[in-house]
């Protein structure tokens, strides 16, 4: 739920339209179409997207206060009660369906169950092999960005800190020396170390850098709706060779036009966490039920049954764990500010999910 003083932006539709961008591509990828056509390509892309965005709003949330204590709480209770919920749900559901029921696949459970809330999604996604005749054989494919997320968090205080001490040059580092970390692993083969932490750290900080110079970004409505159209195309067309320095530069200036300067579009609730959490298992389900369709039809009943489950997981977890998050933070001690936000902040930048 927003705040209406922080509506003038476009963060909570860009995410939403992000989310859905990912479900679009899971639709496919998960019957075994890796390079599908327009617009179906753009999962990757949008999770680059959002790390860069949270580079931007979770710095802002650390720099309007400062204690690690109180940013840590928030942080927490920002992604942890759904994403917990979600792993639950899917070990009752996945030792349900496996030869034994749930009364044979205790131990496995707890080991899903212990492994999964520790991020560690890599080491067991599955329950009695239910999953395995599925082209993706876990039933939570977007999970593996959480643990990235997270410790990204971690490392925010730390970088922002380095920032304000060491200015730009910092971000040119950490930037430099993900990329090289990145492109080094793709040389060599290794494709899911490389997109781990640290290859990713290169969105983020341009999420950082952009909320540091966010005063420079400056267009007005009808220049940035153009510039952010041919920003996409260009991400669109660097979708496939994904460029070093060049493709990453362009996905932060799309980012960073369309939410902070393009005509604002609002939405009362942002569902885009529960939509990004929940639409893989919906489609796995789908398939290894056999009710899967690989058209419009399909796709419709899907997103369909997507957002009404993001709706309800909004107002009955996230919000709570919100809440609760901020009571803990406030117990905590009074908030710390390095400096009052300016009017222009509370104007461009949003007390959306991320940063509640």
């Amino acid at each position: 739920m927003k705040i209406a003083e922080f509506d003038n932006n476009n963060f909570t539709i860009l995410r939403l339209v992000l989310a859905l961008a990912v479900v679009l591509g899971h639709f496919k990828a998960f019957i075994g179409i890796v390079g599908p056509p327009w617009p179906f390509n753009y999962a990757s892309a949008a999770v680059d997207c959002f790390f860069v965005v949270s580079g931007y709003l979770v710095t802002l949330s650390f720099d309007r206060d400062s204690s690690f204590q109180r940013f840590y709480l928030r942080r927490f209770f920002r992604i942890y009660p759904l994403y917990l919920v979600v792993v639950i749900v899917q070990m009752f559901v996945l030792a349900s369906l496996a030869d034994g029921g749930i009364l044979g696949n205790v131990r496995s459970m707890m080991s899903y169950l212990a492994l999964n809330a520790i991020f560690a999604n890599f080491i067991q996604h599955d329950i009695g092999g239910v999953m395995r005749d599925l082209t993706d054989p876990s039933l939570n494919a977007s999970l593996w960005t959480l643990k990235i997320e997270f410790g990204f968090y971690l490392l925010l205080p730390f970088i922002w800190l380095g920032v304000r001490r060491y200015g730009i040059a910092l971000l040119v580092v950490i930037f430099a020396l993900s990329a090289i970390y990145q492109e080094t692993l793709r040389d060599y083969g290794q494709l899911q170390l490389a997109k781990q932490l640290p290859g990713q750290l290169q969105f983020f900080v341009l999420g950082v850098a952009a909320y540091k110079y966010r005063d420079y970004i400056k267009l007005r409505s009808d220049v940035a709706l153009i510039a952010a159209g041919v920003l996409g195309l260009a991400m669109t067309m660097l979708i496939q060779l994904r460029t070093p320095v060049v493709y990453p530069l362009v996905v932060a200036a799309f980012v960073m036009i369309t939410a902070l300067r393009t005509p604002p579009v609002n939405l009362r609730n942002d569902i885009s966490y529960g939509v990004y959490l929940l639409h893989a298992p919906i489609i796995q389900l789908s398939l290894l039920f056999g009710i899967y369709r690989p058209d419009w039809v399909g796709l419709t009943a899907i997103i369909a049954a997507v957002l009404v489950l993001a709706i309800c997981a909004e107002r009955w977890i996230e919000i709570p764990g919100i809440a609760m998050g901020r009571s803990l933070a406030k117990r905590a001690g009074p908030k710390t500010r390095r400096q009052a936000p300016s009017e222009r902040d509370r104007v461009l930048v949003p007390e959306t999910a991320s940063t509640r």
